[in-house]
């Protein structure tokens, strides 16, 4: 419950952050960003668990943060810093690099929470915490403005509801498996997803250097499958 306590009030203010990030933000800017998670989490992990990655691991990890760099450019010419230089013009960019900052400490967190109870017990507890927290939410922001529903939404959102569900069980079963950073290594295969969805859905251009950099996360991915 200690870890809990500590661990709650990071993730729930770093998935507003992640979702006021995707809300200003181009999909397929702001989300690569989350590929810096893997860097955080091999320190927090080797202080507070005390993992050491192995030289392949750190290899992938690497691979996989520089396909997300790659993720974030758009025009060479503007320079190899330009994926750095939207820190500054995206504020959704800089609140995504926060988000991943703090999700490298609440997935070494997590992972010592889920090997106390378990993975399933775990899951249940933490997400059930998470459901009150957004249903107050929920409740306070009615009362400033209505919030409305459609029918035509209902399976939206419980479709959302079991893929994120079934997704945390998931990285929890794989968490108490393996390498924090590994396992979080693997998870930001995403991002390739996200450059194909900003393309195919949001209709978002300029999309070269990202089709590069997912290639690059995926050697990553291939490379962490030697780390052990």
């Amino acid at each position: 419950w200690k870890t809990v306590f500590i661990l709650f009030p990071l993730e729930f203010g770093a998935f507003m952050l992640y979702l006021k990030a995707l809300k200003i933000a181009p999909l397929s800017l702001a989300f690569p960003f989350l590929g810096f998670t893997p860097i955080f989490s091999i320190f927090f992990a080797r202080l507070m668990l005390g993992e050491v990655a192995t030289l392949f691991g750190i290899m992938g990890v690497i691979l996989i943060t520089i396909g997300a760099y790659l993720l974030g450019m758009r025009d060479i010419r503007r320079g190899a810093l330009e994926p750095l230089t939207a820190l500054s013009r995206e504020k959704g960019v800089l609140f995504m690099l926060a988000v991943a900052f703090i999700y490298g400490i609440t997935s070494v967190l997590g992972k010592k929470a889920a090997l106390i109870s378990g993975p399933v017990s775990f899951v249940i507890v933490y997400y059930g915490l998470f459901f009150v927290g957004f249903s107050v939410l929920l409740v306070l922001r009615s009362k400033k403005s209505p919030v409305r529903y459609h029918k035509k939404e209902a399976l939206t959102y419980c479709l959302l509801g079991a893929s994120f569900a079934l997704s945390m069980l998931l990285h929890f079963s794989a968490i108490v498996q393996a390498n924090v950073p590994y396992v979080i290594s693997v998870k930001r295969l995403s991002l390739v997803i996200s450059v194909i969805f900003g393309w195919l859905v949001f209709k978002e251009r300029n999309i070269l250097f990202r089709l590069i950099g997912s290639l690059v996360i995926l050697g990553g991915a291939l490379v962490l499958g030697f780390a052990e």
